[in-house]
Order: C-alpha cells, then sequence, then structure tokens
C-alpha cells in the first residue's frame, strides 16, 4: 500500500511539475501577445522543456516544489513584463546580445511613456493564480501530503533520497544542457529567419528564440580562411601612391542621423507638409540615394560601425562596439588622418558619451576628441534631445575655431529623432499630417521630427555654402524608426509578421546624400549599403584610399547592397547569406574571410591593405 502510495505521489509531483511549466510558458507568452494554441505543437514542448529545464534546476537546489515554482514564477514574470516594454518602443523583444547594451538602454529607457493592454494584465493575472494556486496547495499539511507523500514514513523516504535525487536532476540538467550545445536537433530551424528578431520570437516562442540565438555571439574562423588568401585578394587592389591635385584636402563633415528614414520607399505617403523638401531639392554637387541598413528601431552603433570600419553586420551576431573591439582598428578615420591637412579628428554625438562604449571605442577608432552632451551649451532641445539644429551648429563653431591651414573632420551621431515618438507635453511648429490615409500620432510626431531634420540640414549646407575652403558633407540615416503596425498596414498593405523577405529589406532602407561646395560628379545611387559608404564617399572627394576600400567599390559592382538582412546582386536579385554554392556565396566568402582579418586576427592582420598610410598611435 505504502509503495502504490509513493508511485502515486510522484506521478502527482510529474504532472504538476509538467502542469507548471506549461502554465509558465503560457502567460510568458502573453506578454508577447501570443497565446498557447498560435503555437506548433513541437515549439509547445521544445519551450516548455526549456521551463521544465529552469524548474528541475531550482527544485535539486531548493528541494521544494514550492520554493522552486515561486521563484520560478517570479523570474517568468520579469522576464515578459521586461520584454512587454522594450518591444512597446523597439519592436521586438530582449535578446542575448542586450546583455552587452544594459547600460546603453537605462541611459534611453526613462524618456519613453509606458501603456499596458488587455495581454499585459492577463500575464500578470496569470503569474498571480500560478503564485497563488502554489501557496495554497502548499501551505497546510493535509494538503502537504499530496505533495510530499501523505505521511512521516514517506516523508523520511523522500528526505533520505533528496540528496541522491538533486544529483540525479543536477546530472540530468547538465546532460541536457551539453545535448542542445553539440546536438542540432533541439534547436533546427529555430534560426532560419534572421533579418527580424520579431519574427523569430513570435514562429518560435520566446525562450527558445533567444538561447538558439545565444550561441551566435561567438565568431569562428571562416572556412577555407587563411591570411595568404586575403593577402592575394586584397593585393589585386594595390595601386602606385598617386600625390593629390587639390590644393588642400577639403573640410570632412560626415553625419549619421538618428532614425533618419524616406518612408516613401515603403508606399504611397502623403502629408500636409513637405517632409524632406530641402533634401530633395539638393542635385548640384550632390550624390544622393538609399542604403540597405542591418538594424531597425535601434542598435545605432551597428550602423556606425558599418560605416566606419568598411564591415558588415553578416558576419556579426552582436554587438561590434560592446563584444568584439578591444585594441585600435584601422577606420575611414585613420585613413582621413594620415592625408594632408587633417590635424584631429573630432567625433560628436548630443548624448551620454558612454552609451554603446563609445568613450572606450572612438579612441580605438583613432578619434582624437569626443564632444557629448556636457559640451552643449543652452542647446535646444525637441523633447528631451538635444535638436539636430543645435547639434550642427556645433560642427560650424568647431569649423570656425579650426587651426588655420587645417581641414575639419567631424563624425556627428545625431540624437534628435530617437524614439519614442508618443510625446505630448512637446508641441511642434510645423505638426505634420498624413492625408493619404487616417495615420497614427507616433508617425505623424515622427514625420515632424524629419521635417526639423531636413530644416536643420538646410541651414547647415547654406552656411557652409558660403565659405571659403572647400567642404563636403555625408548624412545618412542608421535605421528607420520602429512605429506601429497599423502603419504598415496601411502603407503595404500587410502587417510586419506578415512581410517576406523583400518587404523587409524596405523597411531597413535608409537615404544618404554626399554634398561639397565644389564641383563633383553628381549621381543618384538607387542601391547600396551601409557598409560601402565611407568607400563611396572617399572616392567621391578625391580623397586616397587603401586596398580595403577599392575592394569594396569592386564588390559594390556586384553586390550593390549586403546587410544582415539580405543582399542584392548587381542584376537586382535578392540573396540570403545561407545561400551555398554560387557565384555570390563566393563573393561573400572572400568578403568575410578579408573581415575576419581585420577585425579578429590581430597578430596576422595585414595593416598595409587598411590603411593609406599606417597611422602613429
Amino acid at each position: 500500500m505504502e509503495k502504490k502510495r509513493i508511485i502515486r505521489d510522484i506521478i502527482i509531483k510529474i504532472v504538476l511539475f509538467i502542469i507548471v511549466s506549461l502554465w509558465e510558458f503560457f502567460y510568458l507568452e502573453l506578454f508577447f501577445k501570443k497565446t498557447v494554441p498560435e503555437f506548433p505543437a513541437d515549439i509547445i514542448i521544445r519551450n516548455v522543456v526549456l521551463i521544465m529545464l529552469v524548474n528541475l534546476i531550482l527544485l535539486c537546489i531548493l528541494h521544494s516544489m514550492k520554493a522552486a515554482f515561486l521563484i520560478s514564477c517570479i523570474f517568468m514574470l520579469i522576464i515578459g513584463v521586461a520584454n512587454y516594454f522594450v518591444i512597446s518602443f523597439r519592436g521586438y523583444g530582449i535578446v542575448f546580445m542586450d546583455f552587452y547594451a544594459v547600460k546603453t538602454a537605462a541611459n534611453v529607457a526613462g524618456g519613453y511613456s509606458y501603456n499596458v493592454d488587455s495581454y499585459f494584465i492577463t500575464g500578470c493575472i496569470a503569474a498571480i493564480i500560478q503564485a497563488g494556486s502554489i501557496i495554497l496547495l502548499l501551505q497546510h499539511k493535509r494538503k502537504k501530503r499530496i505533495l510530499e507523500g501523505g505521511s512521516i514514513q514517506l516523508k523520511s523516504y523522500f528526505k533520505k533520497s533528496s540528496i541522491t535525487a538533486s544529483i540525479l536532476g543536477i546530472l540530468v540538467s547538465v546532460l541536457f544542457i551539453v545535448w542542445i550545445n553539440f546536438d542540432a536537433v533541439f534547436f533546427k530551424g529555430i534560426s532560419s529567419i534572421t533579418w527580424d528578431h520579431n519574427i523569430g520570437i513570435n514562429d518560435y516562442g520566446y525562450l527558445l528564440y533567444f538561447l538558439s540565438n545565444a550561441e551566435k555571439t561567438e565568431i569562428d574562423k571562416p572556412a577555407g580562411y587563411s591570411v595568404k588568401k586575403v593577402d592575394e585578394i586584397l593585393s589585386a587592389y594595390e595601386q602606385p601612391e598617386q600625390n593629390s591635385t587639390q590644393k588642400q584636402n577639403p573640410n570632412i563633415i560626415m553625419i549619421m542621423n538618428e532614425s533618419f528614414s524616406d518612408l516613401r520607399v515603403l508606399g504611397e505617403l502623403d502629408t500636409d507638409e513637405d517632409v524632406l523638401s530641402f533634401y530633395d531639392s539638393l542635385h548640384e554637387n550632390t550624390i544622393k540615394g538609399y542604403v540597405q541598413s542591418s538594424v531597425y528601431g535601434g542598435y545605432t552603433a551597428n550602423s556606425e560601425f558599418e560605416f566606419l570600419t568598411g564591415c558588415s553586420k553578416v558576419f556579426l551576431p552582436g554587438n561590434p562596439y560592446l563584444q568584439y573591439m578591444d585594441d585600435y582598428l584601422p577606420s575611414i578615420i585613420s585613413n582621413i588622418k594620415s592625408q594632408n591637412g587633417y590635424s584631429e579628428a573630432i567625433a560628436v554625438h548630443p548624448y551620454n558619451p558612454s552609451g554603446y562604449n563609445r568613450n572606450r571605442i572612438y579612441p580605438l577608432l583613432y578619434f582624437d576628441k569626443f564632444l557629448a552632451a556636457d559640451d552643449f551649451e543652452n542647446p535646444i532641445l525637441v523633447r528631451n534631445y538635444i535638436s539636430d539644429l543645435s547639434d550642427y551648429k556645433k560642427i560650424e563653431e568647431l569649423y570656425e575655431q579650426k587651426e588655420e591651414g587645417t581641414s575639419l573632420c567631424v563624425f556627428n551621431v545625431t540624437m534628435q529623432n530617437h524614439n519614442p515618438y508618443n510625446s505630448t507635453s512637446y508641441k511642434f511648429e510645423e505638426d505634420v499630417k498624413v492625408t493619404s490615409f487616417n495615420s497614427d500620432m507616433q508617425t505623424e510626431q515622427y514625420l515632424s521630427l524629419i521635417k526639423m531634420s531636413d530644416d536643420a540640414l538646410k541651414q547647415l549646407i547654406t552656411y557652409f555654402k558660403n565659405v571659403d575652403e572647400p567642404v563636403a558633407i555625408l548624412l545618412f540615416g542608421d535605421h528607420q524608426p520602429h512605429l506601429p503596425d497599423s502603419f504598415y498596414a496601411h502603407i503595404m498593405g500587410k502587417e510586419p509578421l506578415q512581410f517576406t523577405q523583400e518587404d523587409t529589406m524596405k523597411k531597413h532602407e535608409v537615404p544618404f546624400l554626399i554634398w561639397a561646395n565644389y564641383d563633383i560628379p553628381e549621381m543618384e545611387i538607387e542601391r547600396a549599403s551601409i557598409n560601402y559608404l565611407s568607400s563611396i564617399f572617399l572616392s567621391a572627394i578625391g580623397l586616397k584610399m587603401s586596398n580595403f576600400n577599392r575592394y569594396l567599390l569592386d564588390l559594390y559592382k556586384k553586390l550593390p547592397a549586403i546587410s544582415a538582412i539580405g543582399s542584392y546582386d548587381s542584376s537586382g536579385k535578392l540573396h540570403k547569406d545561407t545561400e551555398k554554392n554560387s557565384e555570390y556565396a563566393e563573393l561573400i566568402k572572400e568578403y568575410e574571410m578579408i573581415q575576419y582579418n581585420y577585425l579578429f586576427d590581430e597578430e596576422h592582420r595585414l595593416d598595409r591593405h587598411y590603411n593609406v598610410n599606417a597611422p602613429s598611435i
């Protein structure tokens, strides 16, 4: 009889263990606005197994189902709530690489207004129900008999075997963790969609997708990589050094404008005010067009990294500023500084200097000075951010203060257009309204901000049009803004979860322009990507280039756009980075080997290919 009771109570515990784990999966996904029936059975099983693993480890450590389930409940609730609010302003949940950017996220989190909906409330209620049920089931001795054995003898039995059971439980957990790390079965197909975290989270469940991407932060040596191979590729672009014919190298102003985009690339968008009227009017001595960004709605520093280095995020799952950079690295900045006239390079970002480790990374890219928010006196604020107008006034001030006979080199990352776009306290002088469909407040506020950016650009170019020295200005957006799903339903006829890869590529398209106050060839570029932009810029303004720059310009002719979302070849065909055995795959393979040598193989890095002249530190 006693043996049957033991077996019965063990079965009850196992059933309760499974039910609690399934319940936790249910309310965790509510914070992502998903319900269990929306997932295939195998996805449900894999997510629940991961939660069971957490509960098993807690149980083995605590020797108490009550304590294990309560801690697990709190843990899942915290994960759900945190993701809910991150999604509200960024468009997708927390992924593994976010743990490298906690400080940056904290810097901007205070600027958001947070609202809750029925999913959030239901998720919280479901967690409270779990906690309350566990407490009620386990607080009375009579109910403890169901879960702990029902008698002194059974309780004694469990007590004697608890150490053995814990050791076995931990062993099973360790073996399972090892298995899922070295076997492709558990995560098979989970990371096949890499161009949009939101799609992955919604298709595969949060925990499964999160863990499947965690392993992608490590960079392996590319297949077939050798220093000799990289040297052969880049040596083909070596050219005899030529003296510049320019009397003075131009003053260089490079601006990456926060969330600067042209939403007309998505579909028909009419407004009562022209949003980009000045940008559209520029033609003389102007090169402009569109580039693919590897990010959407955030991760500004990834676009920044692609521009400054010529590397591509297609080979880097994490955030380079936070994960991969720990020593000096050749860049467009080191190349510009090696040429006549540039005594120093200045970085400007009117926000916290520690964001994305910029105060540590900029010196490694050969910047001499970094001006952040505290360096602006009485700036004009738009919402809670320093305006583009004040930002550009700082650039003009730097030009006026520079040493006579030298050329200015500035890289500026703006802040005005940073989300969220739901401020009710700030009043725009010209509040842009969408007229082609019934729009939401966030979209119209964003468009109003872009109009202010366009006005600030007009002021900046008007100023430098009237100076005597040559000046070249590059401006590009880092990514498109995260806007409500309803906006995409209006302009594209579908919501983001229904997007094809082609649709998603449109959502990663941002404008750029190169303007000079002296003669440069006028050009419209239909398609490029941010990793090429620094090389295109150097070529356009007639500065010397490295072998790597020339290699990138040649690759650009064959693959005009390369990003973490996808790549276009010269015929306009869209490719995925997983493609094998094609001319595209071979070009990508060579690029990956060069980037590995440049970024990771420090001992054997071929500096002569990445620098015009190797700068002294």
